[in-house]
């Protein structure tokens, strides 16, 4: 029996709006404006988020990223020494699989390692497991097509809302 969490079409405007700070600007300027502002434990979702953090000379703890942009192929030029774990995740949803991974990256970065997670389908909604799990005070960072970057510094207030999000979100359960 595989769990998955599907985002209901009610649900898609709220999600566009920004869950944390949205940084405007044309890349690299977001990144720069918050390079001295981030500490660890430092989460990126995106593969230009990735990118882009890495070229400015953050180490993300955590990164999620799917080889696409704007659901277009796109090869980022990451290169990384982190733990690679991969799972299978539809646009639009967040399987059981990708929960699992993220919790086990979270370990994995509290033992002091970098851990990358490259999921074959999309990361669209990964930012919501990524805060839920995320330790109070982590930051995570995606991406805002054609607007810039949002910083979430993790507290209660954006774990309760990702809370919301999950709760409102249509469950399928399927065989496999």
């Amino acid at each position: 029996m595989r769990v998955i969490f599907k985002l209901p079409l009610s649900l898609r405007h709220e999600l566009k709006k920004p869950m944390g700070k949205l940084i405007r600007g044309e890349i690299p300027r977001p990144y720069l404006e918050i390079r001295d502002k981030v500490s660890n434990p430092l989460i990126t979702v995106g593969d230009v988020v990735t990118e882009n953090i890495l070229k400015v000379g953050l180490t993300p703890n955590l990164a999620i990223y799917d080889h696409k942009t704007e659901r277009r192929e796109y090869r980022p030029d990451i290169k990384t020494n982190a733990i690679m774990l991969t799972v299978k995740n539809p646009p639009g949803m967040i399987t059981l699989s990708l929960l699992k991974a993220i919790k086990k990256a979270y370990l994995l970065v509290n033992r002091g390692k970098n851990v990358h997670i490259i999921i074959n389908g999309e990361e669209d909604l990964a930012t919501i497991p990524a805060v839920l799990y995320a330790p109070y005070n982590s930051y995570v960072i995606y991406g805002q097509p054609r607007e810039g970057i949002v910083l979430i510094k993790v507290t209660h207030e954006c774990k309760r809302r990702c809370a919301e999000i999950m709760r409102k979100m249509e469950v399928v359960r399927n065989g496999d």
